[in-house]
């Protein structure tokens, strides 16, 4: 019997319970902890407390506030916790009550649980009186007043009604538990809809209490509604897990009785409960909360005597927040995308104002996190909102938006006036104190600040960038009092510069030690930022302006200042009314029984106005809004170290390579390397051919020179290819310049040699508009393409079918033809429709309707002749036609001779060109054609180990023509490879009739996106030699071999596309020439959890598009998204069609 070693039975057990895995720590010497926050969370603060100055809306001055629930019913969020004189533990104590309709504005706190009574012959068993820990006369009361402590909060029933909870314990001394078990009981009373409270009921006593020695009834002499909705909380294993700590010990009512604190739990996607306690102990339940296994600490996470809570949010996507240090600060965020791995940290609250008010088991920072319970309501925004105390005297609560996105997707382009309220700034991060509010005045925000211990602070996260421009517009309503400090922030919060606006009315920026001054600033005059921060220099250059009432500069101050601190790029940008913090520190004592001075007064009121805050950034690689274009260098780093730079003619050498990269490819990532690996060693590749000629950017075919090329050693056979792949580049200088070497490098004239082989160029530059929208660009080529188009004319048969060589087809020696036979060939027909649609389409886009209509009648005649006279019924494939026996001597005779098409007869073969119709989405959508595209599932058709062969294997000619002379008879030709994927991709898009399933036996039709992805995978798999990234000529089939061996001229063969077909097929964005984005990935279900396509420039604008399946790669959401310029424009949970329209607008 095989038995597992201990430590991968561990590591099983481990991975089946919530833990984390990632890498980020917080730094607890810092009280944002070095964490880089989540974006657009805000922290609202509900409660200040004020001892001195008491009133309704503080708790009546009461200062240890604690313990705070939520719950979202009848469209109000709800509040209540604990809330004692001053210390914790020290009675008397009751809990109050909030309600908010937005989460931002709260009302006054009223009494939910009042003051109770400890009956005066009330005892512990074994409680020994100490005269050091006694309370202080000020707190001694006849008779004793129990405490409050109670670790769950809210329940909405079935019924709909909203019962609030709490349990009532006693504290003998102010070290005595109130928790012991030794309490009163657990008490419910109903929330009305119309604020309104309802009695106070029992619903548990400890041991010694019934219904007859306590104040309140028990909840069997409530109301039909009340009763049932206890009766729900008593069936309900996980409700009375939470009651735990209060109830007797040993209690049965408690599922486990581990002694565990500060229970919370939520459901995984397979039904389980995962639970968390303190010190993030967690265990699951399988059973509803019945049972729980063995308790444990969730590995990887750091969190001390402090509570975590755990929730899964409104998009399926998994939470905890906790403080992740051994002390309370600062409060963090993880992400799940399963519940049970953790793979994130980020901030939620990174300050710690001063305490003011110290006291019992006081502690420091934002802690006791608690959210809404599963069932206890969703806010109408689908958001996560929690509560937690601060310092243990003052509520808030945070609203963090969800999807939870821990990266910027965009730059700042603010305008405040198009926002209603605070809670639409969805990308800003807000704190804001009662006394220091932050809120929204038409196209200001504004930060006031009367607070004499805290201060309202905006942080706008930002992509990270080393070379930012960032501008912005700032009043100040006073001079002699206040501060705004503004601040440049890296990742883990490290502020590289400052600029202040200090109380001596100045404007000044930090320099190290020292300040130097700009200029000073009056009351209420507008000032405009204009800076530009350069982290490899370690410079700000910054312009302050004065504006008039028309928004122009009235006069301007310019300095440069050396950055305070280095980072390597700039992620925030801040705004706060105060000074930086940094007491307490982690060698603060824990316990403090002090005042602070003035702890209850007012500072005279600062306020500060922000508008029109702008960043870009000035990084060569900028246009990202998820990937990091540095996450891929590696590749490039790999592939010019694979072997010496033998052949450079390239324009962009080895040593530029990842410069120009990093500008001008998109990125890609997803879960097979080798996909990832090809895309980046196939622009690798295509750079090289980029020459610098004394005419322009030209692309190559071969790095070696051949003698049957152009000027310049170009070869017209692949442009088409070059094109497609090229349209992708994102300065489109290259593709310019290489289409106007062909078309007007001859002394003006396009390349002699143009027309020498058959091509698609005039389609591809209809499809590279597609891609840039740039209409200046094919107009200047129009009338160049109409002459081209017409060079071809003596290659016509009577009947109107184009003819080819095929070796001047680019596929030589073939089974259905030869060097000197005038067949009409689907692939020239095809490239000729295509070029005739694309000149149309040009045509008609720029206003020239005469030359439109011309071209789609050829179009037109072409589609007809196609359909009818190149389709072989028998074989149900587009196949090449010979002329008849006739004409075929004579054309063998005389060169010049034209065939008549007449009696023409199929070569009876089928071969990849047969596909190039739906290249160019010319066949009808119908099912005898449809039923070609079995063949490429077929192996005996076209499908073999190594990819699509050339030609139908069941053929006796298959591979007959020997080895090593460009044979097309059979054998893997990348160049053809593309072009059948990038058919295959438009059938699957295009067309609505499919052909049925490959076995006749089978039901239904042929799974065309597995096919296409596994043909991918070949493709993918077949560009090695030797375990290293190659592309050649052409390969055998089942081998993989490349059989052109080791020649040179075959090394990094430019003749086909693949990042086209990751971008158009795989990742599926549909170029189109409308403002609608169209994507629709070809990827089977369940095979790539995710993918990013980031940094694509498409008609002027940077598109990312992106699936991740639970949320836990990019953490900007579930499902398949599309983001334009960093804006979220559109996006479904599941693989499939998104179309966007207007996207642009």
């Amino acid at each position: 019997m095989f038995r597992a070693p201990e430590r991968i039975v561990k590591a099983l057990l481990e991975q089946d319970r919530i833990h984390y895995t990632g890498t980020t720590m917080a730094d607890p010497s810092r009280h944002d902890g070095a964490l880089s926050p989540v974006v657009g969370v805000h922290n609202i603060q509900t409660l200040r407390a004020n001892r001195e100055h008491p009133s309704q809306a503080n708790g009546g001055g009461w200062t240890y506030n604690h313990q705070p629930m939520m719950a979202y019913w009848n469209g109000k969020f709800y509040m209540h916790f604990l809330s004692d004189p001053a210390e914790e533990h020290v009675p008397p104590s009751r809990t109050l009550m909030q309600v908010s309709e937005d989460g931002y504005n709260w009302s006054q706190p009223q009494i939910l649980f009042p003051e109770y009574d400890v009956p005066a012959d009330f005892r512990k068993a074994k409680y020994q009186p100490k005269p050091e820990l006694q309370y202080p006369d000020v707190y001694k009361q006849k008779p004793l007043k129990a405490i409050m402590h109670q670790r769950v909060g809210w329940y909405v029933s079935k019924g709909g009604i909203l019962l609030a909870t709490g349990n009532y314990g006693v504290a003998l001394d102010r070290k005595d538990d109130p928790n012991d078990g030794n309490g009163i009981g657990r008490v419910v009373r109903e929330v009305k809809k119309d604020g309104s409270l309802g009695p106070i009921y029992f619903i548990y006593y400890n041991h010694g209490f019934n219904e007859k020695n306590t104040a309140y009834p028990n909840y069997k002499k409530a109301s039909k509604a009340v009763r049932a909705a206890c009766e729900e909380i008593l069936a309900n294993p996980r409700y009375r897990m939470q009651w735990v700590e209060e109830a007797d010990r040993g209690e049965k009512l408690i599922p486990v009785n581990n002694g565990y604190k500060a229970y919370c739990d939520y459901t995984l996607p397979d039904g389980r409960i995962a639970s968390l306690w303190k010190h993030a102990l967690t265990s699951l339940s399988l059973d509803g909360g019945n049972t729980y296994t063995t308790t444990n600490r969730a590995l990887g996470f750091v969190n001390s005597n402090a509570k975590i809570w755990g929730q899964r949010l409104s998009d399926g996507t998994y939470a905890t927040i906790y403080n992740p240090s051994e002390y309370r600060w600062p409060l963090g965020i993880s992400l799940s995308g399963d519940g049970l791995e953790y793979k994130t940290l980020n901030l939620i609250c990174g300050e710690v104002p001063p305490m003011r008010y110290g006291g019992n088991y006081k502690s420091r920072g934002p802690q006791y996190v608690r959210g809404i319970q599963e069932g206890n309501g969703v806010p109408k925004d689908s958001d996560m909102w929690v509560s937690y105390s601060m310092n243990k005297e003052d509520i808030w609560v945070a609203h963090v938006p969800v999807p939870v996105k821990t990266v910027a997707t965009a730059h700042a382009d603010d305008d405040f006036a198009q926002y209603q309220k605070l809670g639409d700034l969805k990308t800003w991060n807000i704190y804001s104190p009662l006394m220091a509010p932050v809120s929204l005045r038409q196209e200001w925000l504004e930060l006031k600040d009367e607070d004499p211990f805290d201060y309202a602070c905006v942080e706008r996260k930002i992509p990270a960038s080393s070379y930012l421009k960032a501008s912005f517009d700032v009043q100040a309503a006073q001079t002699r009092n206040g501060s705004l400090q503004i601040e440049f922030l890296d990742e883990k919060g490290i502020a590289c510069t400052r600029i202040e606006l200090n109380k001596e009315g100045m404007i000044r920026v930090k320099n190290g030690a020292r300040y130097g001054n700009v200029m000073p600033y009056q009351a209420d005059q507008t000032y405009r930022f204009e800076a530009t921060l350069d982290t490899q220099h370690r410079q700000l250059n910054l312009t302050v302006s004065t504006l008039g009432a028309d928004g122009k500069a009235l006069q301007s101050k310019s300095t440069k200042r050396i950055f305070y601190a280095p980072v390597h790029q700039i992620e925030r940008i801040r705004f706060r009314t105060g000074d930086l913090r940094t007491f307490p520190t982690i060698d603060t004592p824990a316990d403090w029984f002090g005042t602070l001075e003035h702890a209850g007064d007012t500072d005279t009121t600062a306020l500060y106005r922000i508008a029109h805050v702008k960043t870009v950034s000035l990084d060569a690689d900028a246009g990202s809004a998820v990937l990091k274009t540095a996450d891929y260098k590696h590749y490039v780093d790999d592939f010019n170290a694979m072997e010496p730079e033998v052949l450079h003619t390239s324009a962009i050498p080895n040593a530029q390579a990842w410069d120009w990269m990093k500008q001008n490819v998109p990125l890609f990532d997803c879960p097979q390397r080798n996909f990832e690996e090809m895309y980046y060693f196939r622009w690798w590749t295509l750079r090289k051919h980029i020459e610098n000629t004394p005419v322009g950017y030209a692309m190559t075919e071969f790095l070696v020179p051949r003698s049957y090329a152009d000027k310049y050693n170009l070869i017209a056979s692949g442009v088409g290819h070059h094109i497609h792949e090229s349209r992708w580049i994102r300065d489109g200088k290259y593709l310019d310049g290489i289409l106007n070497t062909w078309y007007h490098g001859n002394g003006g004239k396009p390349m002699a040699k143009i027309n020498f082989y058959s091509s698609w160029m005039p389609a591809s530059i209809w499809e590279r508009y597609l891609v840039d929208g740039n209409r200046k660009e094919f107009k200047s080529l129009l009338n160049d393409l109409d002459k081209e188009y017409q060079l071809w004319d003596d290659h016509r048969w009577s009947n109107g079918l184009y003819w080819q060589y095929d070796v001047r087809d680019a596929m030589e020696e073939t089974i259905s033809g030869g060097r000197r036979e005038k067949n009409a060939r689907p692939s020239i027909n095809s490239y000729m429709y295509g070029n005739a649609m694309g000149i149309a389409q040009m045509a008609k886009t720029i206003g020239y309707q005469d030359l439109a209509r011309k071209y789609e009648a050829k179009a037109d005649t072409l589609k007809h002749l196609v359909e009818t006279q190149l389709w072989d019924a028998d074989h149900q494939f587009f196949e090449v036609y010979k002329p008849n026996a006739g004409e075929a001597k004579e054309v063998a005779k005389k060169r010049s001779f034209q065939p008549s098409g007449d009696a023409a007869v199929s070569a009876k073969v089928r071969e990849a060109i047969g596909f190039l119709p739906w290249y160019f989405n010319l066949p009808a959508d119908e099912a005898k054609f449809a039923e070609a595209w079995k063949q490429a599932a077929d192996s005996k058709g076209f499908s073999a180990p190594y990819g699509q062969t050339t030609a139908e294997r069941r053929h006796p000619l298959f591979r007959s023509h020997g080895v090593g002379k460009c044979e097309w008879d059979g054998a893997i030709w990348p160049f053809a490879t593309a072009q059948t994927l990038t058919a295959m991709a438009n059938f699957i898009n295009n067309y609505q009739v499919k052909p049925s399933a490959l076995a006749a036996s089978s039901k239904g039709s042929l799974d065309m996106d597995s096919l296409y992805f596994n043909e991918m995978e070949k493709y993918v798999q077949s560009q090695s030699m030797r375990g290293k990234p190659y592309i050649g000529e052409y390969l055998d089939e089942t081998t993989g071999y490349w059989l052109k061996g080791d020649q040179e001229r075959s090394r990094y063969y430019n003749h086909s596309t693949f990042c086209d077909l990751i971008i158009t097929g795989i990742v599926g964005l549909r170029p189109r020439a409308d403002q609608t984005i169209e994507v629709r990935p070809i990827i089977p279900v369940g095979k790539w959890q995710y993918f990013c396509l980031d940094k694509v420039r498409y008609h002027g604008h940077d598109l990312t598009i992106l699936y991740d399946q639970d949320g836990s790669r990019y953490h900007v959401g579930k499902g398949l998204q599309v983001w334009v310029d960093g804006k979220l424009a559109g996006q479904r949970d599941t693989l499939g069609k998104l179309v966007v329209k207007d996207a642009f607008k």
